[in-house]
């Protein structure tokens, strides 16, 4: 993503914050609000491009989590859903599998509790929104950046996955990330 983006949306919701303090207790709603805003400044189609993107001439889908986390509520988590398959869908069509390759820079516990409808669409069968079943497809997940809190986070994630997914995943943590990433 470009720094220019990701500098213009880090503005947006340092005004968004100075303009409507922080909230304690209705934290969740608050930060649903500034990513519906930003999706209507911002657009949507431009924004889940700039999160969920095919590596050039690879069968690699890169998903940015920091990027994702500014955007996605609960207005968007089907569409958002639909444009990840519609990514690995074109992936698998073009390289015959493809590798989901996942910053997680910045999640927190919280963070997948609030999102947790869409990490439950996302985990669903894709053949019920018209999709293929892409996780047949999918060889190798690569978790980037990994929080400390992991293993609470795959926890209440693990129960939603296909076991054989879970056997795929590889995880980097954060010293490991900056060469891992450089060979993509």
């Amino acid at each position: 993503m470009s720094n220019n983006l990701m500098n213009e949306l880090e503005q947006f919701k340092s005004i968004y914050y100075s303009d409507n303090k922080k909230c304690a207790v209705f934290k969740a709603a608050q930060k649903h609000d500034l990513a519906t805003k930003i999706c209507s400044q911002f657009g949507q189609d431009e924004l889940f491009a700039k999160s969920v993107y095919p590596v050039r001439d690879t069968n690699k889908v890169y998903i940015d989590y920091p990027v994702f986390k500014l955007f996605v509520n609960p207005h968007n988590y089907e569409a958002f859903v639909l444009f990840c398959q519609k990514i690995f869908n074109q992936t698998v069509q073009k390289h015959g599998s493809f590798e989901c390759h996942i910053n997680l820079l910045s999640l927190t516990i919280t963070a997948v509790e609030r999102h947790q409808r869409l990490v439950e669409l996302f985990c669903s069968d894709p053949s019920e929104r018209d999709g293929m079943e892409y996780t047949n497809y999918l060889t190798k997940v690569y978790i980037y950046n990994t929080p400390s809190v992991i293993d609470n986070i795959m926890n209440v994630v693990k129960r939603l996955l296909d076991p054989d997914i879970m056997k795929r995943l590889v995880k980097y943590t954060r010293g490991e990330t900056a060469y891992q990433l450089s060979l993509l």
